[in-house]
């Protein structure tokens, strides 16, 4: 489903419908003694899903004899079977029509489960709100502002501050009473390395990962392609034992060939866009030694497994959603227009400025950051 559509079905019908039912809702609830069954909810991001992992650690530590369950998009669920979690409730979000064919079944599970706490992540998504009501949960965590219906169906929200993004996930736990003053890491995605496909398994190393894409929800978070084909090119001519594997979905292989152009078929570069499978993803980026690559999924993914990276923000701010510890280097402008890509329109701001924020970051200094991160990773006395 595209996220346009999906946005403003959200805003108009179920908001209204949240607001409706909201009337009837009593906000007031007794945090259940002991807490047995807990769901985290998050339907759109893979990278926010990792973001999420610390809540989910924070939960298991306050709570040890819980069982924590996600509920989330179908896209999303092989991800979830690898984080910290006894069970993964599925909504398929691939199609309006698949929505509202699984919706019923969806959430009678979640009512079967009996669910005590319903932690809801989305920021102002209305039906994920009206699903944490409908799953019978007596305590629904998750946020709001003063123009969304959706707090109506929530008995603890908080507003969404300027915090890092897993930093705001934890404070739905500090409103539960939660310590949240040791804020655990992200959780390294627990994927089988005996399932690597051979293809990834026998690359020659050392290599990093490049990804120039940026998903679907916000593509407009991608640096520009010459600038990746000339970052490639200082690459390849100043390590010459270095190899660069580029990373994408089926759907973004034409951003990946524009990006390669000339270099396609370089003995020294893989195109592996749409070949991988997650768990092929995940041993990558858990062995590359180093990732390039814009505000995206994959990003968070490295983070967790403690992969050296450099991203490139632009629409969104780094503030929120960037890479947490000294090892990652990030180029950010902060120009005036930006971050305009935020919770509060749904991330669908039209840019009049023709994504200037990305455009003004210059290979120069995109290059410089990699020679400093592969500086620690490799021995190299060529400056890019």
């Amino acid at each position: 489903m595209k996220p346009q559509l999906w946005y403003r079905i959200d805003q108009l019908l179920i908001g209204s419908l949240c607001h409706w039912v909201g009337k009837f809702v009593p906000t007031k609830s007794f945090l259940p003694d002991p807490i047995e069954r807990v769901v985290v909810a998050k339907y759109l991001g893979i990278g926010s899903l990792l973001l999420a992992t610390p809540l989910m650690q924070l939960i298991r530590r306050h709570h040890p004899n819980a069982q924590i369950a996600v509920a989330t998009s179908q896209s999303l669920s092989e991800m979830a079977h690898l984080l910290p979690v006894q069970k993964v409730f599925v909504w398929d979000l691939s199609d309006w029509v698949s929505a509202l064919r699984t919706f019923p079944r969806f959430v009678a599970q979640l009512r079967s489960w009996r669910p005590q706490v319903f932690f809801d992540l989305e920021f102002f998504v209305n039906a994920s709100a009206l699903v944490a009501w409908l799953s019978g949960a007596p305590v629904r965590v998750g946020f709001h502002h003063a123009q969304s219906p959706r707090g109506r169906l929530l008995t603890h929200y908080l507003p969404v501050t300027p915090r890092h993004v897993t930093q705001l996930f934890a404070g739905l736990a500090w409103c539960l009473g939660m310590d949240i003053s040791q804020l655990p890491t992200l959780w390294r995605p627990n994927y089988d390395p005996q399932k690597v496909s051979e293809t990834v398994r026998q690359l020659p190393r050392p290599f990093v990962v490049v990804n120039p894409n940026a998903g679907e929800l916000a593509p407009q978070r991608r640096w520009h392609p010459e600038g990746f084909h000339e970052l490639l090119r200082r690459l390849l001519t100043t390590f010459p034992d270095l190899h660069c594997v580029l990373i994408g979905t089926a759907s973004e292989r034409p951003v990946v060939r524009q990006v390669l152009g000339d270099l396609q078929g370089h003995p020294r570069v893989h195109d592996l866009a749409g070949k991988l499978s997650l768990i092929d993803l995940c041993f990558l980026l858990d062995n590359a030694v180093a990732v390039i690559t814009n505000d995206s999924g994959p990003l968070h993914i490295a983070v967790a497994f403690g992969t050296p990276c450099v991203a490139l923000f632009g629409p969104e701010t780094p503030a929120h959603y960037g890479p947490m510890g000294e090892q990652h280097r990030v180029l950010y402008k902060a120009l005036p227009c930006s971050p305009c890509l935020t919770p509060f329109d749904g991330k669908q701001f039209p840019c009049p400025f023709s994504v200037r924020c990305l455009q003004e970051i210059r290979v120069d200094e995109v290059a410089e950051a990699v020679r400093e991160v592969l500086a620690k990773r490799l021995t190299a006395s060529v400056a890019l």
